[in-house]
């Protein structure tokens, strides 16, 4: 009788992973054999961040995942963090975003609509109580109200 092929029997990412994983396993053999190769040299050079080929994988309800990974330059996240964006027409008159609260920040009393004092928990997350203004040093995250 005909007998269907592997590549059609199974589906496309048990075909995909059947091909390539072998593959995968074979190239990191060969780049440990090489690094293995330069130690014994005695050329032994600064480390470089390996490339991870363990971020394919197959759940249990067999559907394809992917880990994403990033490798950020810690350099090049510092001058983001630091430096202030390009002054343009649009953003000329805009008041700097404040990111931290300031210490002597004045307690503002909100007043809540339950006045039961048990429904500590109907008050909405992002209006600061009186301890935020002691000890916060980042804002609340939702972050709506300044």
């Amino acid at each position: 009788m005909f007998r269907p092929t592997t590549a059609i029997a199974d589906s496309f990412k048990e075909h995909y992973h059947r091909v390539h994983l072998p593959r995968r396993l074979a190239l990191q053999r060969y780049a440990r054999q090489q690094s293995l190769r330069n130690a014994a040299k005695g050329n032994v050079k600064a480390e470089e961040v390996p490339y991870k080929y363990n971020r394919w994988w197959v759940n249990e309800e067999h559907e394809f995942v992917h880990q994403y990974a990033f490798v950020e330059d810690p350099e090049v996240t510092k001058a983001k963090r630091e430096t202030l964006p390009p002054v343009t027409r649009e953003n000329i008159w805009k008041e700097p975003q404040q990111t931290f609260f300031l210490p002597f920040a004045p307690y503002v009393r909100v007043v809540d609509y339950p006045k039961d004092p048990d429904a500590k928990f109907l008050k909405p997350v992002n209006i600061p109580r009186w301890k935020d203004y002691m000890q916060r040093t980042k804002p609340v995250i939702p972050r709506t109200w300044y």
